[in-house]
């Protein structure tokens, strides 16, 4: 019996933290930068502003990223460190991704810098962790990049 009562009192502040999650937004894309650039592909820098109303930091893992050039896949992007989001704040990030090209990705990027403009996309998942608690969540963001 006392064992019981031992795992219940630890058990419901657990729970209690995770019946008090609350979305975590992505505010607004501030900018996005080419870092490198090159034949096997791109590593890009994006600032994003993000509001955690949660009581708990966030680390964000996991994430699935499909990176579009002018509306053609590009490849898979990922993110080069961790990233942790701040408890109950709403703050810019910077955030590192790269990618390797696939199906012709190259091609597309020197087609695009020609023109002088061109739309980097991204769509997937990105898991986020606290505790014991795990949540995906999708996004999908374009910016126009010009020279």
């Amino acid at each position: 019996m006392r064992a019981r009562s031992s795992l219940i009192l630890f058990c419901a502040p657990l729970l209690a933290g995770c019946l008090g999650y609350r979305e975590v937004e992505l505010r607004t894309v501030h900018d996005v930068r080419v870092e490198r650039l090159d034949a096997q592909g791109v590593a890009l820098r994006v600032e994003v502003e993000v509001h955690n109303p949660n009581g708990y930091r966030i680390h964000v893992q996991d994430p699935d990223v499909d990176l579009f050039l002018n509306g053609r896949p590009a490849g898979k992007a990922v993110l080069d460190s961790a990233l942790v989001l701040d408890k109950r704040s709403t703050r810019r990030y910077s955030v590192p991704l790269h990618t390797q090209f696939t199906g012709g990705g190259l091609l597309l990027l020197l087609g695009s810098a020609l023109g002088g403009e061109m739309r980097v996309g991204a769509t997937g998942t990105v898991t986020g962790r606290a505790g014991l608690l795990k949540r995906k969540v999708p996004f999908e963001v374009e910016e126009t990049l010009t020279r």
